[in-house]
């Protein structure tokens, strides 16, 4: 009988050990899943909350303030009229701004609409050459109105769909409520 006892003692011990090195091998097997879930998690975050801040930038620092210049440009295009020097400077302003912008937050202009950018760019400084030719050079006052009849519509249009697409992504109004 004292074997037989020796014997499940001794078999209880090695079983217990045995199952102990399966429960730590598990044990370290899930605490490394979930290390790894959690970094990949993290990873998730940190690309989703990049994102949200390059929209969240781009809206505020470049789509919105583009937007607005040319609703101001459009407003003075309607009342332009025969030399009317007042609105030709808010119109040289607004074309000034928005090409301004357009090179010093260059950063936050999204890839989609970096074509729309050139186009835009390029017509301002046309505009803005034509300008100071006509107006500050030569003084031409037979010029009515100064125009380079090369507006870019399709490159307008891009920047202020991309606006209204972040504007709707980040629901800015929606989490105000």
């Amino acid at each position: 009988m004292s074997d037989t006892v020796t014997e499940i003692i001794s078999r209880i011990l090695v079983d217990g050990f045995v199952l102990a090195l399966i429960g730590l091998f598990f044990y370290k097997r899930e605490v490394r899943i979930e290390k790894t879930i959690e970094e990949e998690f993290k990873k998730r975050d940190k690309f989703y909350d990049a994102r949200f801040n390059f929209k969240l930038r781009s809206l505020e620092e470049l789509l919105a303030p583009v937007k607005l210049q040319m609703i101001r440009s459009l407003i003075t295009l309607r009342g332009y009229d025969a030399n009317n020097e007042y609105r030709e400077k808010i119109l040289k302003e607004c074309n000034e701004k928005i090409r301004d912008l357009l090179l010093t937050k260059g950063h936050l202009i999204p890839a989609s609409i970096i074509p729309h950018a050139e186009e835009l760019i390029k017509h301002y400084d046309e505009w803005l050459q034509a300008y100071r030719q006509s107006r500050e050079v030569e003084n031409k006052k037979e010029i009515s109105h100064v125009f380079t009849y090369n507006f870019p519509h399709a490159s307008e249009k891009a920047f202020l769909d991309k606006f209204e697409e972040y504007r709707r992504e980040l629901e800015i109004e929606g989490s105000l409520k």
